[in-house]
């Protein structure tokens, strides 16, 4: 579907969605567990963090961790200092972007739909503003923690470029013989170097290291 098909009715089910990258974040490291240590107790510290993307908490039915708060903890319980132990602490990657309803796919007269999507771990740079994409992923809605005021995301399970769909090269049954028959010969490696700027003589080796 496009993004002006996302209802409230497809709230927390799994969708896929077309559009242009209009507007993407940088990469930014998200806190999923913190390490503490105090130096007065002695004693070790672990916080973990409620995490309004995890779409395994979806799946369990539980909305929050039973944490209190997502701050990052700077003293204990009884107001003692904690210092951070950053080398233990675990990370993912987070990146949002915004996909654009297709210009075609928009009614005649009105402004093209857009929705947020969040990629997480592999998912992080797939694309650049200007791609076409199909993404996958759960449809969700995110309180701003004012009463009756949500926000839409999409967050993505998987990123698909529709347009190198288009540019896949078409290989014939003759195309992956030839493949098969140069991948025997012993020497592939001189072939395959000397295709590489074959206007220009001689300078095989360079032509190798390019290769590899």
């Amino acid at each position: 579907m496009t993004p002006r098909g996302l209802k409230a009715n497809l709230v927390n089910q799994y969708v896929q969605v077309q559009g242009i990258v209009t507007k993407m974040s940088i990469v930014r490291p998200k806190i999923q567990t913190s390490v503490h240590y105090c130096e007065q107790t002695k004693k070790g510290m672990i916080k973990h963090y409620n995490d309004k993307y995890n779409l395994a908490q979806l799946a369990e039915g539980a909305a929050a961790t039973g944490e209190s708060s997502n701050a990052f903890p700077t003293k204990d319980a009884n107001e003692n200092p904690l210092s951070a132990e950053y080398g233990y602490c675990v990370y993912k990657d987070s990146q949002t972007i915004t996909i654009q309803e297709m210009p075609e796919n928009a009614p005649a007269g009105q402004l093209p739909r857009s929705v947020q999507v969040v990629l997480e771990n592999d998912l992080v740079d797939r694309v650049k503003p200007g791609d076409r994409v199909q993404v996958s992923g759960v449809f969700r809605v995110i309180h701003r923690g004012i009463s009756g005021d949500f926000r839409s995301v999409l967050v993505a399970t998987g990123v698909e470029s529709l347009l190198a769909e288009k540019e896949k090269p078409t290989m014939s049954e003759q195309d992956i013989k030839n493949v098969k028959k140069l991948a025997k010969d012993k020497d592939v490696f001189n072939i395959l170097g000397e295709s590489v700027a074959p206007s220009i003589e001689g300078h095989l080796n360079v032509k190798k290291s390019i290769l590899l």
